[in-house]
């Protein structure tokens, strides 16, 4: 009888020993939330062309103020805007004629050069755009001439039009200062169709698109930007299992 009772006493202290060291156990905390911190990287840019002050300076028969608008859409891909006002006059013994007018062009840049390794906001791109111009031509001092009847002088005639093509380009940007960007870039240019006055001729010189040869027109841009920075982070969690 002694010996069942003093088992079941030892038992009963192994059982009471059991439970105080799991009470004694740390408890080991979750693991905290690890908090990662994604860079992502959104610039809005504000450019001006030159190149029309340049081409104006060498001929003065040609002026006009061009700016864009470009923000960061997602890694590498760019949204342009680009729009302004194109002067353009030549003047001959017969005629004296004016195309002046404004014009809007959309398209995308992607950026061949840059990796996430890369922290340089340089660009070397290649894009695509799509144009529409409103603009009016006028020939002015127009004389029409016959074998058999006298001259004609017709003081001002006016055509109001409307011109939509299409782009290829490549460039590069390059960061000259802290923001402040110079921009060279090549253009391809094809008209697509020209709407106004049935009985005029397709406009000479169109603004925004430049002399209208009938084939593919080449031009250039040279730009300055301004850089607005507007980049943010985004917080992710990741619990541990």
């Amino acid at each position: 009888m002694l010996i069942p009772l003093s088992v079941l006493a030892q038992q009963s202290q192994d059982s009471l020993l059991d439970m105080r060291l799991k009470k004694s156990e740390t408890i080991e905390p979750a693991e905290r939330t690890k908090k990662s911190v994604a860079f992502q990287e959104r610039d809005l840019k504000f450019g001006w062309d030159l190149s029309n002050l340049l081409i104006g300076a060498i001929s003065p028969k040609r002026t006009g103020l061009d700016f864009s608008v470009d923000y960061t859409l997602k890694e590498n891909l760019y949204g342009i805007g680009e729009f302004g006002q194109n002067y353009y006059e030549e003047a001959s013994s017969m005629l004296n004629y004016i195309s002046k007018g404004k014009y809007f062009r959309v398209g995308i840049d992607y950026d061949l050069r840059k990796d996430n390794k890369d922290l340089s906001r340089d660009m070397f791109y290649i894009g695509a755009r799509y144009g529409f111009s409103v603009f009016d031509q006028t020939l002015e001092n127009y004389q029409i001439t016959s074998g058999f009847w006298p001259s004609v002088l017709v003081e001002n005639i006016q055509f109001a039009n409307q011109a939509h093509w299409i782009e290829a380009l490549s460039g590069f940007k390059v960061e000259i200062l802290k923001n402040i960007y110079l921009g060279l870039g090549f253009r391809v240019k094809l008209l697509l169709f020209q709407t106004g006055d049935p009985n005029a001729k397709p406009a000479p010189f169109i603004p925004g698109y430049g002399k209208n040869s009938g084939t593919l027109v080449v031009g250039f841009n040279y730009n300055v930007y301004y850089n607005l920075p507007m980049n943010y982070t985004k917080k992710s969690s990741n619990r541990a299992k």
